[in-house]
């Protein structure tokens, strides 16, 4: 009764199957992260520079992963970490907006997410010279 099960439930069904999927979609687009399965986990590593200053980079996929699939982390230490410079309480990087960006979609494949880590480092190195986030963003209320 696949046929009754939702994304999500699918995924989380056929778990390896997604991760080894994803992880073959992310090696041939993203060469600078390198990605290994880990359990019911995906985990990328890698790192990019702008402006002299390196960001190295965690990106988890999981099925499992309460409401998004993934997280990115960047573990670049003494970054200014809060919600103007779009970090989620965990740590994670925000890179859109759950309900808008969606368009109703149950989530994000990895590969879509991914391009938006460089995004997010351009604002942030922005953010630190005018001490303003100046991409686009929704309200955080």
């Amino acid at each position: 009764m696949d046929f009754m099960l939702n994304p999500k439930e699918r995924a989380q069904k056929y778990w390896m199957g997604f991760l080894y999927k994803t992880l073959i979609e992310c090696e041939k687009e993203f060469k600078w992260l390198s990605f290994e399965v880990k359990g019911k986990l995906l985990e990328g590593k890698g790192t990019l520079e702008l402006n002299n200053r390196k960001y190295h980079l965690k990106v988890l996929c999981s099925p499992f992963f309460p409401n998004r699939f993934e997280r990115v982390m960047v573990e670049t230490k003494n970054l200014i970490k809060c919600a103007d410079t779009h970090f989620n309480g965990d740590g994670s990087l925000c890179l859109y907006h759950p309900v808008f960006d969606l368009k109703g979609r149950p989530y994000l494949d990895l590969v879509e997410v991914i391009p938006w880590i460089s995004e997010w480092i351009y604002y942030y190195d922005k953010y630190l010279e005018y001490k303003v986030w100046l991409g686009p963003e929704y309200p955080h209320n």
